[in-house]
């Protein structure tokens, strides 16, 4: 009674702010616990779609992809699966390597699949077809192994600007032997090969992260197996290769690669490799890969003021105004301490850390680094801190259930007035059920001025149902 009397209080002073029109659908059974990088694909005026990934092993496996469509009342309209290969002789494993749109007709998942019983290792691409309403499966490429342990390291990553897609299947190898990486670069709109490329080092380095870059190149972090070298990079095209140096003394995360003109840069969070440093997350820099050259490296406060950071996500990088704008989350390791007495491990679990919007001039300079209101108590994969969605020219920033939906300009650019247009989700207050929104889901459909969210909602089971709102100002 209390809760329903605050959220009436709540409403009267904000009645202004809670003039949104809500029409939510009819809630469908939703694995939380095993459907994979939910999201939104092939929106139109009529209908859209969430896919998500099943890749769970066990007594109860699974490994599939999930599809379903909704029609513009946000009701369920049909569920399309589509298994995971199994290669002949039977104890197929499988990794799910990412999902993407292309276009509002097609979608394409990549999976690797493998077995020691077949010495076969593939690499697929599942291409859904709206028309069709059909997958087709594609294999990429296959090579022999000699068992589950020695199968290799798949990596797919989509370039910023979304036109490429890079494959590399980096073969297993003891630290003795070369390495070798098999690249392929798909063009994201035809899934044609562009080029593809088999790349072989001998040195005391080993292949970790990877990214395409806007037009079309491959770069490569090179990590050493000890800990007294430091990291470089292998900028790689059709026609040439080429190793660069990061700098003295520092190891970086997974670059993200942007574009400012014609040239392509990096932008890493890094840390010094030698002598004492504030955490793991203390630095972020960019990176000129046509001169070879870090232009900045900034201090960043605040994602080490959290113990047990994971990783840090760029969620979105926009490129306005002579600006770069860096939408960041930080990923937490929450798994509780071993209770005394008891057996076996306790469960993993991740939560976020901070999450910032880090503005940098297109010199690398650092202008801001501004936090995101967002609750840390929701758990990660499946979940997203904050989604963002575009709106005819304005930023809005989705934050879940407890700190709202903003307008950009308000919440960044005057932040008395940012809880004024705090989003209405007073009516999913209720004592006896846990209602959590799926922030990354968010989307707009400019024709009707509506958006559209997700939530799920733990009763006694996990459901999920999509909600589209007007009157959102």
């Amino acid at each position: 009674m209390k809760l329903r009397i605050i959220a009436f209080l709540f409403l009267c002073v904000f009645g202004n702010t809670f003039a949104q029109t809500p029409e939510w659908g009819e809630k469908f059974d939703f694995d939380s616990k095993n459907e994979l990088e939910p999201k939104f694909v092939l929106t139109d005026n009529y209908n859209y779609y969430l896919l998500t990934v099943v890749n769970k092993y066990g007594m109860m496996s699974s490994n599939q992809i999930i599809l379903r469509k909704f029609d513009q009342k946000n009701a369920l309209m049909e569920t399309i699966t589509h298994p995971f290969p199994v290669l002949e002789g039977g104890g197929t494993l499988h990794n799910f390597l990412g999902s993407y749109a292309i276009g509002t007709e097609k979608a394409v998942v990549f999976t690797q699949s493998y077995s020691g019983k077949s010495k076969r290792d593939e690499v697929y691409q599942h291409v859904f077809d709206k028309t069709s309403k059909k997958f087709t499966s594609t294999m990429l490429m296959g090579f022999p192994i000699v068992s589950n342990s020695k199968s290799g390291d798949v990596k797919v990553k989509q370039s910023q600007n979304g036109a490429f897609f890079v494959v590399n299947y980096k073969a297993a190898n003891s630290k003795k032997e070369p390495e070798v990486n098999n690249l392929m670069v798909l063009n994201s709109t035809t899934l044609d090969v562009a080029w593809k490329k088999e790349v072989t080092f001998a040195n005391e380095f080993f292949t970790g992260n990877l990214v395409a870059t806007n037009s079309g190149k491959v770069v490569l972090v090179r990590q050493p197996y000890g800990y007294k070298l430091d990291n470089y990079l292998v900028a790689i095209s059709e026609t040439e290769q080429s190793d660069l140096k990061v700098g003295e003394s520092i190891k970086i995360h997974e670059p993200v690669a942007i574009s400012i003109g014609t040239q392509d840069y990096l932008l890493a969070l890094n840390y010094p490799s030698k002598g004492v440093r504030r955490g793991d997350f203390g630095d972020l820099m960019l990176y000129d890969l046509s001169s070879g050259a870090i232009l900045q490296n900034n201090k960043i406060d605040g994602f080490n003021s959290v113990t047990k950071i994971e990783e840090v996500n760029f969620r979105t990088i926009l490129m306005q105004n002579n600006e770069i704008a860096i939408f960041a989350e930080a990923k937490v390791d929450a798994t509780p301490k071993p209770t005394p007495g008891s057996t076996g491990f306790p469960v993993e679990k991740h939560t976020f850390g901070p999450s910032y919007l880090i503005t940098l001039n297109f010199e690398g300079i650092l202008k801001s680094i501004k936090p995101i209101p967002v609750s840390t108590t929701g758990e990660a994969d499946l979940y997203h801190s904050f989604g963002l969605v575009n709106a005819k020219g304005d930023l809005f920033v989705q934050t879940g259930l407890e700190n709202g939906f903003f307008k950009w300009n308000y919440l960044f650019n005057n932040e008395k007035l940012a809880y004024s247009i705090i989003f209405g989700y007073y009516d999913d207050i209720n004592s006896t059920r846990k209602v959590t929104y799926v922030n990354q889901l968010v989307h707009y459909f400019p024709d009707t001025q509506k958006f559209l969210f997700a939530k799920i909602t733990t009763t006694d089971k996990t459901q999920m149902s999509m909600g589209t709102f007007t009157g959102v100002k």
